[in-house]
Parts: C-alpha cells; structure tokens; sequence
C-alpha cells in the first residue's frame, strides 16, 4: 500500500478509537444520571478495563472504518487490469455487486449481531437495567463489525476467483497491476487477527456472571469469533496470492509466444532463437517468484488464534 494509504489508515483507526471512548463517555454518562455512583465505577471499570471496549471496539470500529472507505478500489483495481469485454465473460460483475452490496452486508453482520446477543444475554454482565443494555449493545456491534470486514475478505477472493480464467488482451504482470490487491488483503488480515484476538481475550476472561445452567457451554461460545475467523484468514489470505500468481503466468507466458513469433522473422538460428526466449522467460518468472514469495511477515497468522483459543480453554 501506499505511504498515502497508510497514513489514511491510521488516521481511520484514531477514528475507530475515538467512536469507542465517545460511546464510553456518553454512556457513563447516562448511567450516572440514573444509576448510582457506584454502579458507575463498576460501569466504568467493566467498560474501560474488564471487557477492554475501548482497545477492542476501537480496533474493530477503525478496520471497518478502514473496510468501508477502501472497498471501491479493490474493483477498480480488477478492471483497470482487464478489458470491459473480458470481465463481461465472467461471473465478476455479479461478484462485485455482492461485495460492495449495503443490503446483504446489513442482512449478514445482524444475524450474527442477533447471535451474539444471545450469548451476552445468557453469559449475564454483572449489571442490571441500563448498564447491562450499554454493554450488551457494544458487545454486539463488536460481532457484527467483524463479521462485515470477513464478509469483505471473503468476497475479495471471490471477485479473484471469478477472473482466474479470463482473456487476457495484455501484459498484466508488467506494472502488477493487481499487487495492491495482496498488500490490501495483507493489512487487513493483521487487522482482523489483532482485533479478534483482543476482543475474544478480554470477553473470555471478562467478569460474567454466568447465572444460566448453561453457563459452561455459553463460555465456550466467546470463542465463535476465533473460530470464524481462524479459517478465514488462513484461506481467503492465501488465495488472492494463488489466482495472481495463476494470471500473472499466463500473462508472461503469453509475452513469451509474442516474442517467440516476433524472432521467426528475424535472422537467427534456432539455437540463438531459443536461449532467448529461454533466458527472457526464466527473468520474468524470477521476478514473479520475487514479488509474490511468501514471507513470515506475509503470513496471516492463523495458526496464533488457534493457539490463543486452546491456551484459553486451557486456562479455564
């Protein structure tokens, strides 16, 4: 990504940060009015400290921030690089109206919004009436944000996907026009691994009350955000590295057929002929092998929330 990128990113996280500590604020505030004093120092000592909102949601709050205000340039990136005519041969068109879809991006973070109130409900903050709804409601914004920047993961890979096999009318891998796409997917992979990592930790070992006689399996079910989004981000991190290396081949393989036929009409012998294309080949896919190797601080690092959730479970 760019250093513009970067900048606006942070810029975007502070957003995310300030949203958190402006729900805190208004809502201990409102407390205050109607609870007593003390029920506003537990207030605030469950939301700034116990279940870690601030550091939490304002990590959450900032990547969505961040998804929102970026996900036009991931289609404007893919359709910079191919023609109008070949993309009308593929199922991306219908890919990219799911991806930048408001509708189903709402209809999808409540249904999980919906499933973590259920959990929040039964697990019993240790408050009752207004504090306990504050708490719930924050908690449950945390899901569906989550669950809306992964829908957004997902559908990278599938817009990807879609073009694997396209006509390919000119040199792609020349300016990798497609790169930005791995680095977008690589920041927000760390970011999602960060805030799931964060929110499922401090919830886990946040002071419930656990009054339901459900209370042991409902404990196990904090951990759904980690084992969401552990597959996720192992699969859908990977894959958007594998279609370009696929497009990016094609790509120079065909600039090897157009050099191999621009040498026919040239005085050369065969051997001098071959050891051309030969050695221009071998350059280009060097090159590929340079700019898509995988590295360790490429990596998302799945294999880090499984093991946060069996050190947590261990823990118990």
């Amino acid at each position: 990504m760019s250093p513009t990128a970067l900048f606006r990113l942070m810029n975007q996280m502070f957003v995310g940060f300030a949203m958190a500590l402006a729900f805190g604020a208004a809502t201990a505030g409102v407390v205050w009015f109607t609870e007593t004093p003390d029920t506003l120092k537990r207030y605030l000592e469950a939301y700034f400290i116990s279940f870690n909102c601030l550091i939490s949601g304002g990590l959450i709050l900032g990547t969505a921030i961040f998804v929102f205000q970026s996900q036009e340039s991931i289609p404007s990136f893919i359709e910079s690089a191919f023609d109008e005519a070949s993309l009308k041969e593929t199922t991306y068109a219908e890919k990219k109206k799911r991806f930048l879809s408001r509708r189903r991006s709402i209809t999808f973070s409540a249904d999980f919004a919906v499933v973590g109130f259920v959990i929040f409900y039964f697990c019993k903050f240790p408050f009752r009436g207004v504090p306990e709804y504050f708490l719930i409601f924050f908690a449950c914004t945390q899901y569906a944000l989550g669950v809306y920047v992964g829908r957004k993961l997902f559908y990278v890979a599938q817009m990807l996907n879609s073009v694997e096999e396209i006509r390919l009318t000119r040199n792609i891998f020349k300016d990798d026009d497609l790169g930005y796409i791995i680095s977008y997917v690589n920041v927000l992979s760390t970011l999602t691994i960060i805030f799931v990592y964060v929110h499922v930790t401090s919830y886990y070992h946040g002071p419930f009350e656990y009054s339901s006689i459900l209370s042991s399996s409902l404990r196990v079910a904090l951990l759904l955000p980690a084992v969401i989004a552990a597959p996720v981000l192992v699969i859908f991190n990977f894959y958007p590295r594998v279609v370009l290396r696929r497009l990016y081949s094609r790509s120079i393989a065909d600039q090897v057929k157009r050099l191999t036929d621009r040498l026919k009409s040239r005085s050369l012998s065969e051997f001098e002929r071959m050891s051309c294309v030969i050695e221009y080949d071998k350059l280009w896919k060097d090159e590929l092998r340079n700019r898509l190797r995988l590295t360790l601080s490429d990596l998302p690092i799945g294999i880090t929330i499984v093991i946060m959730i069996v050190g947590l479970i261990l823990k118990r």
